[in-house]
């Protein structure tokens, strides 16, 4: 389970947190890992305060994974 928990909360919550704000314009936001908010909907988002979206860290953790996942399919389609 360290690998499970390594590859999600460090590398694909660390890339969310950075590229969702990016992506999106800055209209989703990601929890700090720390968090203990609840009331998720079962995509793992809610709305905040101020009208954005708010991404739970666990479902952040698999967003961020997508991008690795395909660049290590192109570069082994490419290899």
């Amino acid at each position: 389970m360290f690998v499970y928990d390594v590859l999600l909360e460090a590398v694909g919550y660390s890339t969310a947190r950075i590229l969702l704000p990016i992506v999106s314009f800055g209209y989703i936001s990601v929890e700090p890992i720390s968090s203990e908010e609840k009331r998720y909907n079962w995509l793992g988002f809610k709305s905040s305060k101020n009208s954005r979206y708010l991404c739970d860290a666990t479902m952040a953790g698999w967003l961020g994974l997508i991008p690795w996942v395909v660049l290590i399919v192109v570069l082994f389609a490419v290899w």
